[in-house]
């Protein structure tokens, strides 16, 4: 149940960064991560009539928290993204984003076998490999995007954490309150922007053009069931399992922006899809 929905997870998040890159490109970071979010908060809520929500302290504390990580993240990721290159920058802030869950959940006890140690390292790894890009006629990100990709590394980090405590038997309440969060700390910022003058709308009329609304729609619900997945995969296994699996989503970003923004896929990067499937058939059998 782990590696299946570690691996949805990974899925949900490639294609949604993927969708909010080119949207974040026709229009601001913060306006596309807050319409996503607004429309991810209606499709959580629409979801917990189905699987459930429990809502207490601990449950608004956790979500809280995440919700903060979160919109950080997406904003940071999608800023990173728009200023590309994606095929560097997305698999930057993965590798980011799984260090510290692994250390944590090692560090507070969590037992793996020794195949599924050596897939964790293995992905890990191909994760590198998928975000080195050989050549001297390779564009490199800006300090400005690199900046962005760290920045949003560390919010999944936290993200990954929160999620991962969890009660078991909250349903999607922590997700819910999560959205909430990011929710009103995206139009505040939205409004802040406003107020300084920096911007004179709070959302630009062009974000619902035919040709970017769906994409930012499309982000939303990838990004909302990847948090599900990821809820259910760590509540299932290992978080450090979990969030591995998870930092695979730059092979799915990759190979989009291959097929429609045609970026160069060099035989590093090959390599680290190859080993990265590989790592993942040995976590099954560990």
């Amino acid at each position: 149940m782990t590696i299946l929905f570690g691996l949805l997870t990974a899925f949900s998040y490639g294609y949604a960064d993927f969708v909010g890159a080119v949207a974040a490109k026709k229009v601001r970071a913060l306006s596309v991560t807050t319409v996503a979010f607004m429309f991810g908060l209606v499709l959580a809520l629409i979801a917990s009539l189905f699987v459930g929500a429990e809502y207490n302290l601990n449950v608004f504390q956790i979500g809280a928290l995440a919700g903060i990580c979160s919109a950080a993240a997406i904003t940071f990721l999608y800023a990173a993204l728009a200023l590309g290159p994606i095929s560097i920058t997305s698999p930057f802030t993965a590798v980011l984003s799984a260090i510290i869950p692994v250390v944590f959940d090692i560090a507070t006890g969590q037992q793996l076998s020794s195949l599924a140690g050596i897939a964790i390292v293995l992905i890990l790894i191909a994760v590198v490999l998928v975000a080195f890009v050989p050549g001297s006629d390779v564009r490199l990100p800006s300090l400005k995007a690199t900046l962005y990709s760290v920045g949003a590394g560390l919010g999944f980090s936290g993200i990954f954490l929160f999620l991962d405590m969890a009660p078991a038997d909250s349903g999607l309440g922590v997700l819910v309150v999560m959205r909430v969060v990011g929710v009103v700390l995206m139009l505040a910022g939205l409004a802040a922007l406003m107020l300084t003058g920096r911007s004179k709308v709070l959302i630009e009329k062009e974000l619902f053009a035919a040709g970017t609304i769906w994409l930012v729609l499309l982000a939303g619900l990838g990004d909302v069931s990847g948090n599900v997945f990821f809820l259910i995969a760590t509540n299932s296994g290992a978080l450090a399992v979990a969030a591995v699996l998870s930092t695979l989503y730059p092979v799915g970003t990759i190979l989009l922006a291959r097929v429609f923004l045609k970026e160069r896929i060099a035989l590093s990067q090959n390599i680290g899809i190859l080993l990265a499937i590989a790592a993942c058939a040995m976590l099954a059998l560990g």
